[in-house]
């Protein structure tokens, strides 16, 4: 993994990646967490371009539902971004639109590559301990304090 740049601004909380050509997004933002000790934070705002997307969505009601994944080449802009850091283990939803104006949303997977740049912003929570579990009867881990 290549070395990622971030600012930290231990006084706001936010912390500031600044990603480059061929960075991976998700697997950036991960080392990232571990990093800056980021424990439990919210992905704020994130933007740039990407030269590959790999991402999934739903597309189905039934419970539990159906998942596509979508390998989408570039290059693609990304929109934005946001989710949830808990345990150290981000959680990603992404918008993006290709060069036809098609847009694409849903959960960022590994090997999401970057073209230009991305700049992501997240406010670490550092009074706040989360993480994920199976919980309330559901098949998939929901967020708890730990």
């Amino acid at each position: 993994m290549a070395l990622v740049k971030y600012f930290d601004s231990p006084a706001t909380g936010v912390v500031v990646l600044s990603l480059g050509y061929g960075d991976l997004l998700l697997e950036s933002i991960r080392q990232v967490a571990r990093e800056a000790d980021i424990h439990t934070g919210v992905v704020m705002t994130g933007i740039g371009s990407l030269t590959h997307g790999h991402i999934h969505a739903v597309v189905s009601s039934g419970f539990p539902p159906q998942d596509k994944f979508y390998q989408l080449e570039g290059p693609l802009e990304v929109v934005g971004y946001g989710g949830v850091i808990a345990n150290y283990e981000p959680h990603l939803h992404i918008n993006l639109m290709d060069v036809a104006g098609r847009y694409y949303g849903g959960h960022v997977e590994e090997g999401c590559a970057v073209l230009t740049l991305q700049e992501i912003s997240i406010l670490r929570l550092p009074d706040l301990r989360l993480t994920r579990r199976l919980r309330d009867g559901s098949p998939y881990p929901l967020l708890d304090t730990e």
